[in-house]
Order: structure tokens, then sequence, then C-alpha cells
């Protein structure tokens, strides 16, 4: 029990001095996201199974625009190398249209919030200019996830939401997708501030639905997101 609490408060004594020699930021910008394929369901009789093959690795199609704002921490390593964590709040989704042939259409939107924790590497590609890449991880938990169908009539040109339903019973609990960006820093008014993009390639199997005909496993969806980070270090 000694060891034991000898080690907690080393540990504590260590993350402490890491804090004094981070810089703290703050974030936030746009996200683009969409999912692998279209969600499976379960849904009424106006969701069609399949509306095409998804978006595969564009997070630009069947895409939802959205926000996100977090904070983050980053360790120096040495001089052209640092330690970036972040904390993100996030709300993504996708967005699906389906034109029946009887010139109406249906608009299916689903809605996911989720709170991230990126693990990052930044490496700046020379010492003396800012600009600089960046990998890592990124684990999320999946806080909701909703559903909503708009229907426009034919001869119409409004969208009304006919129905919405919460699916998070049918979302996995967490996310991990692989971070790979590139971004450049540079100093306004002695503050750094940085201008950054990242591609998320969602890892993680997010539908966790039951099996809905005999002897074909349930689909897989993974998340695909697009994120402009607009950051600057507080002191």
């Amino acid at each position: 029990m000694k060891k034991r609490a000898w080690f907690s408060i080393l540990m504590i004594f260590l993350l402490l001095g890491s804090l004094e020699a981070a810089e703290f930021k703050r974030m936030l910008g746009p996200i683009f996201s969409s999912y692998s394929r279209p969600w499976p369901g379960p849904f009424s009789g106006n969701y069609p199974p399949l509306l095409d093959d998804g978006s595969t690795l564009n997070p630009f199609r069947n895409s939802r625009f959205s926000f996100f704002g977090g904070l983050g921490l980053e360790f120096a390593l040495s001089r052209i190398l640092e330690l970036e964590v972040d904390v993100l709040y996030k709300e993504t989704g996708g967005q699906y249209r389906f034109d029946t042939g009887f010139f109406d259409s249906y608009r299916y939107e689903f809605q996911m919030r989720e709170l991230s924790f990126p693990l990052l590497l930044r490496g700046h590609l020379w010492k003396k200019s800012r600009p600089f890449i960046l990998a890592g991880l990124n684990p999320s938990f999946i806080l909701s996830h909703r559903y909503q169908l708009f229907h426009r009539a034919e001869a119409s040109r409004i969208f009304e939401k006919v129905e919405e339903a919460d699916i998070k019973g049918y979302t996995g609990k967490m996310d991990l997708a692989l971070v790979l960006g590139l971004g450049f820093e540079a100093a306004v008014n002695r503050r750094r501030v940085a201008v950054e993009c990242r591609y998320e390639l969602g890892l993680a199997n997010l539908y966790n639905g039951l099996v809905t005909e005999p002897g074909v496993s349930p689909a897989r969806v993974r998340s695909r997101q697009l994120l402009l980070v607009i950051s600057y270090v507080v002191e």
C-alpha cells in the first residue's frame, strides 16, 4: 500500500510539473462529417434499405456541416516535436436524400454528439518557420445519436419533418479514429495562432444493431470527418 501511495504521489508531481511546462490553448472551427455507408436502421417503411454505397473515404459526400469547440495542451518534446492532448465537443453525423419516381423527396439527417480526446504528435518542418504536420489517434465517447426524416411533397419547395427517433441504442458507446493533418502557426499580437486541417478516419464500427435477416451479419458503419481547426495559445 505504501509503495502504491508513493507511486501515486510521484505521478501527481510529474503531472503538475508537466502542466507547468505545457501551453494551454482554445480551439474551434467547422466540421464536415459523414458515414462510410447509410445508417442501416431500424426505421419505418419510408427509409430505403440502401440509398447508395456511402461516403467511402470522402467526408463531403452525404455530409453534415456543423461546428466544434474545445481545449488543448501542448508539451514540447524537442525544438521541432510536440505532444498535444485535446478535449473536443463535436456534433457530427450524416445526411442522405432520396428522390422517388413521383417527384417527391425524402431527406434523412443523423445527428451525433460526441466528446473526443485526441492524442497527437506535431512535427514542425523547419525550425525557423512554423508549418507542421500531425498524426495520432482520437478516442470519442458517443453522447447521443438522433435520426430525423424530412419529406418534400410534389410541387413543394419546403421539407417538412415527419419522423424523429433516438437511435442511441443502435449505436456503439465509443469511436476510435486515425487522425492526419497539417497546418501553419504564426505569432499575432504576441500570441501564437494556428490554422490546421485534420482528417479523421474512423476505425471502429459505430452500428450496434441486431441482425435483421437470417445468415446476414450486421452492417459496419464508420465515421469520416474533416475539421478546420483554429486555435490560439492562452497566456
